[in-house]
């Protein structure tokens, strides 16, 4: 199992706003990634002081393989869902899960 995991920025939007933008209009275009097993979206929230987060959240994306995943990757579906970001404006971060080590 291989995993990527994208930290998405805030852009000019509200928070709702931009969870409506993510889970409505961004999440049907990465959804049709080749090979994607799983696709989670973690939802920011407002801080313990009710100050805005950061970011508007994380998500995860898995894939059987590093082949999966890098045929995703360099797919058109991958290219039209990043080129969709950009368009909103918001950045993103994103690191490729080597392991992952379960605590509890």
């Amino acid at each position: 199992m291989v995993a990527i995991e994208i930290i998405l920025f805030r852009n000019h939007m509200s928070l709702e706003e931009q969870h409506r933008w993510w889970l409505e209009d961004h999440a049907p275009i990465a959804r049709n990634m080749p090979g994607l097993l799983g696709y989670t979206i973690n939802l920011a929230g407002k801080g313990e002081g009710g100050e805005e987060p950061q970011i508007c959240g994380t998500d995860t994306l898995t894939f059987a393989s590093w082949d999966a995943a890098m045929t995703a990757y360099n797919s058109p579906e991958w290219t039209a869902a990043r080129k969709h970001t950009e368009a909103s404006g918001a950045k993103v971060l994103r690191t490729w899960i080597q392991r992952q080590a379960t605590i509890i």
